[in-house]
């Protein structure tokens, strides 16, 4: 099950909008699909693949956010760091320590499943960026969100949860490797070991040496 909320007492800890967006956002799903809306299905699962990201950065209390402009990078984790003002109050500051993550979201039809990895074939220019960033100290992630069923299918919602079914991965390309020169796509191979959890975001900065 790739999100889950359930059981949730509400207050102000900036939940409730979700739930209260992601319903609307099945709704929109349901209607857009089944009544020729404006927004396709390779828009849908985008959005949805954004929403997942959030909802394990947020929790956690890591802030979100997406580039005004398109270069390569989809969403931005940032810690929030706390300190003590002269005055004795509490300041908060984003950390400079921020990760650039790019998303992509298919179905199960749209990988290959090869027993302990999937194979998924990846446009080549966003390879290479993912190759052009690995060497920097804090590498450029690639999340694949891997749907059990097109949406609104994998959606389901009843009043005390929302869930979406599928799992999603993260891939970094192996150190010292080359760009590739293909015109298309590359096929990537991701061991299923990479498959994100709640913790996944901390995770990252804990593999980087950095504590947060």
């Amino acid at each position: 099950m790739l999100a889950r909320v359930s059981n949730v007492t509400w207050s102000d800890d900036g939940l409730m909008p979700f739930m209260t967006n992601a319903q609307h956002f099945h709704t929109l799903c349901c209607q857009k699909i089944r009544h020729g809306g404006d927004m396709t299905e390779a828009q849908i699962k985008e959005a949805i693949s954004k929403e997942f990201l959030r909802i394990l950065a947020n929790g956690h209390g890591f802030k979100v956010t997406e580039p005004p402009l398109d270069h390569g990078v989809d969403m931005v984790v940032c810690p929030v760091t706390v300190r003590r003002t002269p005055q004795g109050g509490m300041r908060y500051l984003d950390s400079p320590y921020k990760l650039d993550f790019q998303l992509k979201a298919t179905t199960s039809a749209g990988v290959t499943d090869d027993g302990d990895q999937i194979r998924f074939d990846l446009e080549s220019k966003t390879y290479n960026d993912l190759v052009a960033r690995r060497p920097q100290f804090l590498p450029m992630h690639l999340i694949l969100v891997v749907l059990d069923s097109a949406p609104p299918n994998c959606i389901a919602i009843d009043e005390s949860q929302l869930s979406v079914a599928g799992s999603a991965y993260w891939y970094l390309p192996d150190e010292g490797v080359t760009e590739t020169e293909n015109a298309h796509q590359i096929r990537i191979s991701i061991p299923k070991a990479n498959r994100l959890g709640l913790g996944f975001v901390r995770s990252c900065y804990e593999q980087l040496g950095i504590e947060v």
